[in-house]
């Protein structure tokens, strides 16, 4: 799973620093025994969880709609299936996920071995970075992005190289393919890109794989593959397994499948060795013996994932219209959030509307700080969201 939020600004309430100390003053309480550059880094900025939210605001309802989580839940077989593990949970889980590797590959088209299963797909950005990335190496993605792949880097003190997306938001491909000569050792590609939403065409994604060489190891997340149009779902990964170079694609079960409370996710892996080295990178039992019967029952009902995205697109394109109706015109979406520009600091407007108890998701990466991204939620929150906004909005003080 991924909570997909972008890195902290760490002015930011939850993670503002204390003001009673400074550095040149204030005893380091580690006395040197963690590496600087990674206290250096930027919190991870994680959605509010809705019982902090309501103590704080004394609320009883709070729309939360900053985390990109299924507004249908999950399938109501899960519950049972999770249930049924309950009295083997003394045992450790299945380290080979048998099962849901066995439906996974015969869906895929792929070897079972190619599989490799872990704690959420944001998980396995941490694992495959700890396994490529050497000090000195550089990441190359397009930006805005997921604020994890810059932090994972750094933790493996490597370099990310961030080429900004397309006036109309699309994928900046040809300077991607021009970074690409440099032989960067992993390119990200997130399609559909979040915060953005935006999906890579097919074409461009030909261009971009032709353009990496043996050297770069071809990222392409797909969290929020589940929600694509009918038309082009899957296909871009038909495009990645044709790759002659190193790939992995990104899986994960919180999104569509409404699991984001279990951490569950899975990489395709171009060769059987690439999926085996993950396995000597994560924990033994990375995955959960409920998070496995919660996927499992989960990837059976692909009625509920079709529902899911059903009621996601409509939602969407109703948002999406009322947004443009307020001047704030959305990216264009795949996923199941909409990224817009708020013509005004984005983290003002987000506090406004957390004051309300109305939670969006304000971007802090530079040249996108007037930009924030709002989850598609229930009919009713979504406008409760899209009420609010016009309301704060028209406030003297933004």
């Amino acid at each position: 799973m991924r909570s997909d939020d972008p890195m902290t600004d760490t002015t930011t309430p939850e993670t503002a620093t204390p003001t009673t100390a400074t550095p040149e003053t204030a005893p380091d309480p580690l006395n040197g025994l963690v590496r600087p550059e990674l206290l250096a880094l930027a919190d991870y900025n994680a959605g509010v969880s809705l019982e902090k939210m309501r103590a704080e605001l004394g609320l009883d309802r709070v729309v939360k709609l900053d985390s990109n989580e299924n507004p249908l839940s999950c399938s109501p077989a899960v519950g049972p299936a999770m249930q049924a593990v309950q009295d083997r949970i003394f045992r450790y889980p299945d380290r080979e996920e048998l099962r849901l590797r066995a439906a996974l590959s015969r869906d895929l088209g792929v070897g079972p071995d190619r599989l490799a299963f872990t704690a959420g797909s944001e998980d396995l950005v941490s694992i495959l970075f700890r396994m490529v990335l050497r000090p000195g190496d550089t990441v190359l993605t397009a930006v805005p992005a997921f604020g994890l792949y810059e932090i994972c880097a750094q933790h493996a003190s490597a370099h990310t190289q961030k080429v900004p997306f397309n006036a109309d938001w699309s994928f900046p491909v040809d300077a991607l393919i021009a970074a690409l000569a440099d032989r960067p050792r992993v390119l990200v590609i997130c399609s559909p890109c979040n915060p953005v939403g935006a999906a890579i065409t097919l074409d461009d994604l030909d261009r971009l794989l032709r353009a990496a060489s043996a050297d770069t190891l071809v990222v392409l997340d797909e969290a929020y593959v589940e929600f694509m149009d009918d038309a082009t779902r899957g296909q871009h990964f038909e495009r990645l397994k044709a790759h002659d170079g190193p790939w992995m694609a990104l899986r994960t079960f919180s999104k569509a499948y409404g699991l984001a409370g279990l951490r569950i996710g899975y990489g395709i892996a171009h060769h059987p060795a690439l999926a085996a080295a993950v396995y000597k990178v994560r924990s033994p039992f990375n995955v959960s013996a409920t998070a496995l019967a919660g996927a499992e029952a989960a990837y059976g009902d692909q009625d509920h994932v079709a529902a899911t995205r059903d009621f996601v697109a409509g939602e969407r394109d109703r948002v999406a219209a009322a947004l443009r109706a307020m001047g704030l015109d959305p990216a264009p979406s795949q996923g199941n959030f909409l990224f817009f520009d708020c013509r005004r600091p984005a983290r003002a407007v987000a506090d406004h509307l957390r004051a309300q108890g109305v939670l969006i998701k304000p971007w802090h990466e530079a040249d996108y700080r007037t930009c924030a991204r709002v989850t598609i939620g229930r009919a009713e929150d979504n406008d409760t969201f899209l009420a609010t906004l016009k309301r704060v909005l028209a406030e003297d003080a933004l």
